[in-house]
């Protein structure tokens, strides 16, 4: 597991197109402004924001995640998305588990 100030550099550099956990959907555009990354998915294009403080706690305290897991935190539409994000950063491999 990687502390939070390295959760959040590696935030800062995500790279400019990641896919979704599938491959069918593509988000870019990320800008971390405070605890807030703003991104879009690319097709259709819609924007998107994600607490990255929330997602961090997300990944801290679940050796599991996946889509379903961060529903019943977050009550929110940023599931796959999360998703795509915590395997771009290396911190969840495809299956799910946090690395």
């Amino acid at each position: 597991m990687i502390s939070k100030k390295d959760f959040e550099r590696a935030i800062n550099e995500l790279p400019k197109k990641i896919p979704s956990k599938s491959g069918k959907a593509f988000y870019s555009g990320f800008k971390l402004v405070g605890n807030i990354l703003h991104f879009y998915r690319e097709i259709p294009h819609t924007n998107w924001k994600l607490d990255i403080d929330v997602l961090y706690f997300i990944y801290s305290k679940n050796k599991f995640i996946n889509t379903s897991i961060i529903k019943a935190i977050t009550k929110g539409r940023v599931n796959s998305p999360s998703v795509a994000i915590l395997i771009a950063i290396g911190c969840l491999d495809i299956e799910g588990n946090r690395l």
